[in-house]
């Protein structure tokens, strides 16, 4: 944008510049014509010629100058275009400024939201661990005691398997 704006004040110099040169050149073409009708006091025999080559030559400066006053017309048209365009880009710029400042209002919100979530959800992260922390004391002793069963059971199941041998052993002496 900055970019495009110099390049037009750039043009913009560069047809002033152009515009000096031109009055430049008339000041000299002036002094030429002053010279010229200095000359003109010294000759009078020649100057109903010269008056009208002179007229023509004012023709041609008038024609130049109504050239010129076209061409400052269009400069002026060009400006004020110019104008229109930068009040144009104004207004887009203030309106891209109005959204990206409900985008940054959003985004703050939206940041807000997730640093909410991400605190809810740590907190029930350490809720479900400390119950899984629990869960699994709870099962190492459950498994403990199972283990202990076991242990008690193979006792009692050895102690019964011979309970079971001297029962059976002395229901043969007895039948004997």
């Amino acid at each position: 944008m900055e970019q495009l704006i110099r390049d037009l004040m750039e043009q913009m110099n560069h047809q002033f510049t152009k515009v000096g040169v031109r009055f430049d050149q008339m000041d000299e073409r002036f002094e030429g014509i002053e010279n010229r009708l200095d000359g003109m006091d010294q000759r009078f025999e020649g100057i109903e010629n010269r008056l009208d080559g002179m007229d023509s030559r004012f023709e041609g400066i008038e024609n130049r100058l109504d050239g010129m006053d076209q061409r400052f017309e269009g400069i002026e048209n060009r400006i004020d275009g110019m104008d229109q365009r930068f009040e144009g880009i104004e207004i887009r710029l203030n309106g891209i400024d109005v959204r990206l400042d409900g985008i940054d209002s959003r985004l703050e919100t939206l940041t807000e939201t997730v640093n909410n979530h991400a605190t809810e959800f740590r907190s029930h992260f350490k809720r479900i661990e400390t119950k899984l922390d629990e869960q699994e004391k709870v099962f190492t002793v459950v498994a403990d005691e199972i283990k202990g069963f076991k242990y008690d059971i193979s006792h009692l199941s050895a102690k019964s398997g011979i309970h079971e041998t001297e029962i059976s052993n002395l229901k043969k002496r007895i039948q004997l």
